[in-house]
Parts: C-alpha cells; structure tokens; sequence
C-alpha cells in the first residue's frame, strides 16, 4: 500500500480506510469490522439507505490495484467520490441542522433493521449534490437490546450543542469546531447557553444535566460511562431518539441582518451594468469550459448560477454565515446539485488540522479549480484588509490557471466607503498596478470593461 493513496483522516478506524487512487475512492472493510459490514448489507440496511440517498453510493468491488494491499481485508468497497469536501466550521446553520437531522433519522432506520450507529461524528457527512449525505459506510453495528445509543453524547457534542449556541447566542459559534474537531466540550455548552434555556426540558436533559454528569465523573476521576442516557429497551431507545429529533427539528437559525446578507440590495451598478457583468461572465465561462470553478466571494450565490449548466462543481465560499446560509437554502428549495456554499475568510482560510495538521485539509488544497471568480472582491483584499495586489494574484495563481477578476477603481461608492473611516494609504491601487502584479503570475490578460460602470472585468490566464 503505498502511503499516498491513504486518506490520512481514516486512521482511527480499525475497521477499515479510506484510499483515493487515480482519482476514485475505495474503502477497505478489516477482518474486525467483517461481522457488522455483512449484518449491514443483509439486514437489507444498506440497500434501504442507498434508496433513501441518505448513503454515500457504493458497491463491493475486487481489490483495485495492486497499491492498494492491506493486510487482513475482507473486503473493498467503491465509493462515489463527493466533488468538493468541506467540514463543520465551514457549514452555515441549515447545513449543520440538516445533517444532524440526516444522522438521526439514519440511527432510527438502523435500530428498525438491528443495528445502531457508533459514531455520531459531524465529519461522517458532506454536503453532496445539494443535500447532506453520510459517508461513512463502517459506523453501523449491531444493536444489543438494553443497550443505549453510544454515540448520543458525540452527536450533543458535535450537532446539539453548536445548534444551540448557534440559535441562542451567535450564528458564528461554528467556527469553534476548528478548536474542537472533536465536538464542543458540554460544559462550555452550557455556561454560554442563556439561563432562560435551563426552563426548556430538552435542553436542560441534553445539555446542562448532560454537562453536570460528565463533570461529576471528572471531579471523582471515575471513567465518564457511556451509558449517559441509562439502558432502555429499543422501543424507549426509539422514542428518546424520535423526541431528540424533534428538538433538533424545532431550533431555530436566528438570521441576523448582516452587511452582506442583503448585499444586491445595496449596490451601485445600474441594471444595465449587472446585466452586462453576468452576461459577460457566462460568456467567458463558456468559452473555457471549466468543470471546476471557485466563486470566491460568492454572497449569496448570484453568479454561481450564472456559470454554464457544464460546470460540474462550483465551490461558492463567503465570509457572511447569513449570506452562506441563504445560498446553501436555495440550493436544497432548487435541488441545485452542483453548488457548494461554504463559510470561508479568504485572509484566514482553513487551515489543515487535526494530528500533524493532516487529517482535515486545507481551504486552499481543497479549492483548487479551472477557473477562480473574483468578483467584487479586490477592494475588500487590498483596501479592506491591506493585502498587496501581489498577495491576491498569488493567492489566485494557487487555485487555478485562470482568474476572473472585477477590477473596482477607487472612485467607486464601494471602494469610498472603506476608506471613509480609514486613511487612503493606498497610492497604487489602481487597474494599472494590478494588471502588474498579476502578470508576474499569469501571462495572458483579456480585460472587458463593464459598460454603465468604471468597474473591468479581467481575465487571467496562465
């Protein structure tokens, strides 16, 4: 096996790994998770969630390349490959509520067919052709009656607790997950929940007892049981579930109003001028054909659905949780299968993390792509943020060969309101300078001014 084609975030598992080997993903099922992979196929569980699309498609397959042996392996999986992957800190609210209620809707499925789920883990789903979808294949087992759900308190941890905090106190509580990639500690949960939330039953049970149990257990250096919820029968183990479901069901996102949630509310461009940005932006697309495009700075994804239905993927990251939110909403309303709205700062991305900063990439080795869009960007890098013109074409150069660039001059009411509380400390920001720095990247440039507007659209080409 050779140590390239292993998912570096699949080690933790002793019942198989994930492999990504010419561009396909394979899964191997161990020898010790042989008895729970076989009940998950022939209580027909499988096969149920497949035709749910609550699963990751897959079928067994021979072993595929000779790079791929292991030792001890019952058996290979393929697996569909998910286009672009991103994590919890990078979701917006419905995207996490929709894949905690994905992951207990699948555990009361299993429990119908005699198995449960032993992981609860936010990072077992992605966000796949418009909807969560839980991939991984290996988290089932078979249930024993009396015994409680062992994952309830990862699930509290990793999709309760931040749902609340979320909702109670600041949508932008998510983010924390880069803190804590293995769930939000409860008895952070608690302190920084409302004490109002001390009168809901459901969150007084699941959070704050929750929280004063586990310290309990810490306080008399005991081991923290498992059995947190108690042993109950499968038909009380059913109704505890389907209650927690319904709590889940029932919180709220709060939607503050933010600068760019309403952002084509509030722009300068006559219709003319916005007509002729997108028109020109699906021309250019379709000219490159791209099948991967990085709408950086997308808002609330107006242009990603501009883009050529022949783009496969379009990854649609923003720094607003609203704005996220409100495009990951109309993609799952439209069934929209090739949008992925993402929660991304462009001067902070996503680092890798997890053990050797390996088991969770990075933003910028996830987002790589054909073509990169900037649109109504650069003023908010260099003047918003003070990152040279040099810092973004390097930063484009990174994603992809082409860049799409809107150049903004600084005569624009955008580019004046910036600096209407800061000094202008920016004498080259100018179309000139930019073009520039950007050749010391790319060597093509097609410019395309925006007419009705001093704004230009720039292509970049390598």
């Amino acid at each position: 096996m050779t140590s390239s084609a292993q998912n570096f975030g699949s080690f933790r598992d002793p019942a198989g790994r994930v492999f990504e080997l010419d561009n396909k993903i394979y899964r191997s099922v161990t020898n010790v998770g042989q008895k729970d992979y076989q009940f998950f196929l022939d209580s027909g569980l499988a096969e149920s969630l497949q035709k749910s699309n609550w699963i990751i498609p897959f079928r067994q397959v021979e072993r595929p390349e000779a790079e791929l042996a292991q030792d001890n392996v019952y058996a290979w999986l393929s697996v569909d490959k998910v286009p672009f992957i991103s994590y919890p800190y990078e979701w917006s609210f419905h995207q996490l509520k929709d894949s905690a209620v994905l992951t207990l809707k699948i555990q009361l499925a299993a429990l119908k067919k005699g198995m449960s789920l032993k992981d609860a883990s936010a990072y077992n789903v992605q966000m796949y052709k418009g909807r969560p979808i839980f991939i991984d294949l290996l988290s089932f087992e078979c249930y024993e009656e009396g015994k409680p759900w062992v994952a309830y308190r990862q699930f509290v941890m990793h999709f309760l607790a931040p749902l609340l905090l979320m909702s109670k106190r600041d949508i932008r509580f998510s983010e924390m997950f880069r803190n804590w990639i293995d769930g939000f500690p409860l008895d952070f949960a608690s302190k920084n929940l409302p004490w109002t939330t001390h009168w809901s039953p459901s969150c007084l049970v699941h959070i704050h007892w929750h929280a004063k149990l586990l310290r309990k257990y810490e306080s008399t250096r005991g081991e923290v049981p498992d059995k947190t919820v108690g042993n109950m029968s499968k038909e009380k183990l059913t109704k505890f579930l389907e209650g927690l479901l319904d709590y889940v069901q029932s919180i709220k996102a709060p939607h503050p109003t933010t600068e760019w949630g309403d952002y084509y509310n509030d722009l300068n461009y006559s219709d003319a001028a916005f007509k002729f940005k997108q028109e020109i932006v699906g021309q250019i697309c379709q000219r490159l054909d791209p099948k991967v495009v990085c709408d950086l700075g997308a808002n609330c994804g107006e242009f990603s659905r501009v883009l050529p239905k022949t783009v496969s993927t379009i990854i649609s990251p923003d720094i607003d949780p609203v704005a996220v939110d409100k495009n990951y909403v109309q993609v799952r309303t439209q069934k929209e299968t090739n949008i992925y709205p993402i929660l991304q700062d462009l001067t902070n991305p996503s680092p890798g993390i997890g053990f050797l900063n390996r088991e969770r990439k990075s933003f910028m080795e996830r987002a790589r792509c054909d073509v990169s869009l900037s649109l109504a960007l650069i003023h908010h890098l260099c003047i918003g943020n003070n990152l040279p013109f040099d810092y973004v074409a390097r930063m484009l150069s990174s994603l992809g060969d082409r860049a799409i660039l809107e150049f903004v001059p600084k005569q624009d009411s955008q580019v004046q309101r910036l600096l209407s509380s800061r000094e202008d400390i920016f004498p080259e920001y100018d179309l000139d300078h930019c073009i520039s720095a950007f050749r010391s990247y790319f060597l093509s440039v097609e410019t395309f001014p925006i007419s009705d507007s001093d704004r230009t659209l720039i292509l970049f080409s390598k």
